[in-house]
């Protein structure tokens, strides 16, 4: 019995001192992110709707947009850029039509849509004509909507 306790108490000291050494290792391993490709982008939001039928009546001035259901509400968004300032163009845009819009980041993960979104960040980048900034956030969130949303490049673009 006591050589069976001395292995006993010699495998629980050498596990303590190897658990230490490999909980060490790990809280000072600067790794590599293997997952979360996706970019954080900003959403400019129009509204939030009870109702589907309640959305379409308030959105019916709008060129385009997108929206997502969450909760039974409906959130509607008439702009997606990658860079702040680009986002408070857009803001500004909304702002001269009368709307009030508010500036939200969401986590897309879609590589074809962000490497898209990149050829267009350009353009608004460099632009401050109200028309330019309108077809360019056309073509954006119908690009959104073909990629992300429907998941294909051949179908049509929301109301």
């Amino acid at each position: 019995m006591k050589k069976y306790f001395l292995t006993f108490l010699v495998a629980i000291v050498i596990g303590f001192f190897l658990s230490n050494f490999f909980i060490k290792q790990y809280n000072d391993f600067e790794g590599i992110k293997v997952s979360g490709i996706g970019e954080e982008i900003y959403f400019i939001q129009f509204g939030v709707f009870s109702t589907k039928e309640n959305m379409e009546e308030n959105t019916i001035s709008l060129q385009n947009y997108v929206y997502n259901e969450e909760d039974n509400l409906f959130y509607v968004y008439v702009g997606i850029t990658k860079e702040e300032e680009n986002a408070k163009k857009i803001m500004d845009y909304y702002k001269k039509l009368g709307y009030d819009t508010l500036l939200k980041k969401f986590l897309v993960s879609n590589e074809d849509f962000l490497k898209q979104l990149n050829n267009y960040e350009e353009v608004l980048s460099s632009t401050d004509d109200e028309t330019a900034i309108a077809s360019v956030m056309n073509q954006v969130l119908v690009k959104y909507e073909e990629v992300v949303i429907n998941g294909s490049e051949d179908k049509g673009h929301t109301d």
